[in-house]
């Protein structure tokens, strides 16, 4: 059941592909919406795969992210109406830090919670009686 744990990074890749990749951009509610978009969406994907692939070092994902998010970007330039941007290449970057931060963060967190958990096991409640 391993495999569950790659469903979200599967889903987190297929967004930004899409999204990074279309040929018109994401319609935008408010200004600079698009480096909201970069932040989270690149926090996500750092995060997702994070948790999807636990031996990997925090460097090797670190690397992958910021290679991904960097040829994304480069991709953009190649399309008619969009454009490759500085400041989205620091979004992505920012959103990658942010992704990697957070999931170190919930790693130890977990860890934690599960050093001070004490399941009670079937053993326990036939000797106890209850649970």
């Amino acid at each position: 059941m391993r495999y569950w744990r790659f469903l979200p990074l599967l889903a987190v890749t297929a967004i930004l592909l899409y999204a990074g990749l279309r040929p018109d951009p994401v319609p935008q509610v408010f200004d600079r919406q698009d480096k909201l978009h970069h932040l989270l969406g690149f926090a996500g994907l750092a995060f997702s795969m994070r948790l999807a692939l636990p031996r990997w070092s925090v460097g090797w994902i670190f690397s992958l992210c910021l290679a991904t998010a960097v040829l994304i970007e480069l991709a953009q330039g190649y399309q008619p109406h969009r454009f490759a941007s500085l400041a989205d290449m620091v979004a992505n970057m920012l959103g990658v830090g942010g992704g990697i931060v957070s999931s170190v963060a919930w790693r130890g967190i977990c860890r934690r919670w599960a050093r001070h958990q004490h399941p009670i096991t079937a053993v326990q409640i036939a000797v106890k009686g209850r649970a």
